[in-house]
């Protein structure tokens, strides 16, 4: 393999630099990191990350002990692991056991031969915690599925396995009167040895309706056997893992000349869920990221382990309750969006459940929604989803108010984020709908320029700044136009940002973060439009430098807004999120794997997304809280949200399979406190937040496209808004 003395030699720089260029450190020229990578490309030169961390005098890698990854269980945590350390500038081994004693302790001694920082480690020894310490000097160890103990840096870390053993067992015993069974670990000091402890608060020691079968994970197959006795026949047997259901399946197939019969698993927590599985939930992927951070900071900032890190069990979900319904037809209007998409894929599993038939009405935008609700033909419609940005001008109008509808309609809000706070459901001091597919704006950038470190020097020598994530529009215009080829010869792409100004739902959204950041608004303190302003000025003057950073299409919408981002052509771009979901993680886009997100430079988004409301003219009211009760359930939120909705709800933003596919998800939900709407004013008679934006949106599209300057453009808008709106008397 080459050394750096080889790569030096060939890009004609000295020893040091191109140790600074691999390392990342050092004050080296944009010349000189390109003739460093070239060089090293060209003689097949490998960083070694291992050899990175003995260099400066410590080790950097995370020793994970598994039974083995094809326990669904630990492949879930690894995954995780390996995704999160890395991340963090640690690498992983991963050793499995095979949950055999002799292996173990030959693969601990391989893990600490190799100088790790920490432990990880579901071990199979009844004296681990000892064995361990007295091997493992002072490293940090944590334990999975293992009760507490004294020892200092010693950290046990899993569920409350007492708790699944009862409710499995009351499961059990509340739905079958014949024979049972369960399958499950044999370790004394295990999570096992709780499991069956709570299992038989419920059923006793000695019950003859149940028979257990434990073992060690290396016995699962054969062991499984032991349930199928020629005459032997169960109601449900239940099993503390996938594998021992899958071994139970099998053994079944050849054994037992009865169906398989009903199994119960203790599982990881999924966001999508067959209906009709009984899987007990524990959310192993939450519990590993949280492994992560507690071991993280031992390791780097010295904070003492906790000796326990207990997760609650998620335990069975909720099926979908429906009452008794007269009715059991409904009628939606909406519009075309990844969530009404979501919900049409899933509108066969409503029926099957509830006996509900919902008819859809998808109408292609925005606007072609706002015109039909201005006709008599709205009063065909049971539901609506309508932009949350219309709630002071036509909520009262069209829906019921949510208290003259019997329902438990805060049991329902309460599965909602709370960060959405009322700004969802409430007009004028009265409750009309309930969230339905809420947004905010983010930040979306191309992480890996952001990394890069040529562009990062490059970046330097021009302005004398780092190039890190923008806070500011400032700083997001300044970037954009050192991504933008026709201004930077040297940027890989063609433009620094993707910007939609091409109507007035989407010119305003450019704005109007840039006026917030810049201490503006819309409306004084009387509720008067005031938009002829020098914060409003330097807003439009930011929005007009960012569009010259662009392609200079005025693109209607955000889904082609994403389409242009998604192809690799721009550097940055700030969208709401209910149109992220399917651009930017399709199989089309060509950044997958180098997107970044952040909240919006200046700190304040706007609050967008939708409502859904009973209409007055709804003649099956309890129908619809049916509907409404089926969508937010812990069942359907998350695959709603899988699909690319965008549930309201905590069971979808709280599931760790959803944030893996929309990364996202997590920093809009600290987004939503700060997002703000438009406004809404009472010092007009015929105040319209929707014409108010119809208004100021035309001419600041005006300006953006050079027809007009940008104070002429304010005080256009300002006239204009005075001509319409006139003051209560």
């Amino acid at each position: 393999m080459p050394t750096i003395k080889d790569i030096a030699r060939e890009a004609g720089v000295s020893h040091g630099t191109v140790s600074n260029v691999i390392n990342g450190r050092g004050n080296v020229s944009v010349e000189k990191i390109r003739l460093v990578w070239q060089a090293a490309e060209k003689l097949g030169y490998k960083v070694n990350a291992k050899a990175q961390s003995l260099r400066q005098g410590k080790d950097r890698t995370i020793a994970v002990l598994l039974p083995g990854i094809e326990d669904i269980r630990y492949a879930a945590m690894y995954e995780v692991f390996q995704s999160e350390f890395v991340q963090r500038g640690y690498a992983v081994q991963l050793f499995s056991t095979h949950s055999m004693e002799t292996t173990e302790l030959s693969m601990l001694s391989d893990a600490l031969n190799a100088r790790v920082s920490a432990v990880i480690t579901s071990s199979c020894l009844a004296d681990a915690v000892d064995r361990y310490r007295a091997e493992t000097a002072d490293l940090p160890l944590v334990f999975l599925q293992r009760t507490g103990c004294a020892c200092t840096d010693v950290m046990c870390a899993g569920f409350d396995p007492e708790r699944a053993g009862r409710e499995i067992g009351q499961y059990l015993r509340q739905h079958c009167t014949g024979r049972v069974g369960l399958f499950m670990e044999t370790n004394p000091v295990t999570d096992a040895a709780l499991f069956l402890k709570g299992f038989q608060t419920v059923y006793p020691a000695g019950d003859p309706s149940v028979q257990v079968v434990g073992c060690p994970n290396h016995q699962i197959d054969l062991r499984a056997f032991e349930f199928f006795g020629p005459d032997t026949a169960y109601d449900f047997i239940a099993c503390t893992d996938v594998r021992r259901e899958a071994a139970l399946r099998a053994a079944s197939a050849y054994a037992s000349r009865h169906p398989c019969p009903r199994l119960i698993t203790q599982s990881i927590r999924s966001a999508v869920t067959a209906p009709g599985a009984l899987v007990y939930e524990l959310d192993y992927k939450r519990l590993a990221h949280r492994i992560v951070k507690t071991l993280c900071s031992r390791l780097d900032k010295e904070t003492p382990l906790p000796p326990q890190l207990h997760m609650k069990n998620d335990g069975f979900r909720a099926p979908v309750s429906v009452p008794a319904l007269s009715e059991q037809c409904l009628r939606m209007l909406t519009m075309a969006s990844p969530s009404t998409e979501a919900l049409s894929n899933l509108l066969p599993h409503l029926e099957k459940t509830t006996g509900i038939h919902l008819e859809l009405t998808v109408l292609p935008s925005l606007r072609d929604v706002y015109d039909v609700l201005q006709t008599p033909s709205r009063s065909r419609y049971d539901l609506i989803r309508m932009d949350v940005a219309w709630m002071d001008e036509l909520a009262e109008r069209l829906f019921r108010p949510l208290d003259q509808i019997p329902f438990d309609w805060d049991g329902l809000l309460s599965k909602v984020i709370p960060e959405l706070g009322e700004n969802y459901t409430v007009s004028h001091g009265t409750r009309y709908c309930v969230p339905y597919d809420p947004s905010t704006q983010l930040m979306f950038y191309r992480r890996d320029l952001f990394t890069d470190p040529t562009y990062k020097r490059m970046y330097f020598e021009a302005y004398r700044k780092e190039l890190k994530v923008p806070e500011s529009f400032g700083e997001y215009n300044r970037i954009a136009g050192f991504f933008t080829r026709s201004r930077n010869p040297a940027s890989p792409i063609q433009y620094g940002s993707a910007v939609a100004g091409g109507n007035v739902v989407t010119s305003p959204s450019e704005f109007m973060p840039r006026l917030f950041e810049a201490g503006g608004d819309l409306l004084d303190s009387r509720g008067r439009i005031t938009i002829h302003t020098p914060q409003a000025l330097s807003a439009l003057k930011n929005y007009q430098e960012t569009y010259s950073c662009s392609d200079r299409i005025v693109h209607d919408v955000w889904k082609n807004v994403l389409e242009g981002f998604a192809d690799g052509s721009a550097a940055m771009t700030v969208v709401f999120i209910n149109y992220a979901s399917h651009i930017l993680n399709s199989k089309m886009s060509s950044i997958a794997g180098k997107l970044g997100f952040a909240p919006v430079p200046g700190g304040v988004p706007l609050l967008g997304g939708g409502v859904v409301g009973i209409t007055r003219d709804c003649a099956h009211p309890e129908t619809a809280c049916a509907f409404l009760s089926w969508l937010y359930s812990d069942l359907v939120a998350p695959v709603f949200t899988t699909l690319g909705g965008l549930s309201p709800c905590r069971s979808a933003y709280g599931n760790r399979d959803i944030n893996e596919r929309y990364p996202w998800l997590s920093t809009a939900r600290r987004s939503f406190p700060s997002a703000r709407r438009r406004g809404n004013s009472s010092y007009y008679s015929n105040f319209s937040e929707l014409q108010m934006e119809n208004i100021i949106a035309s001419c600041v599209r005006q300006a953006l496209l050079g027809e007009i300057g940008a104070e002429d453009a304010l005080r256009q808008a300002q006239a204009n808004c005075e001509a319409h709106f006139q003051p209560n008397e």
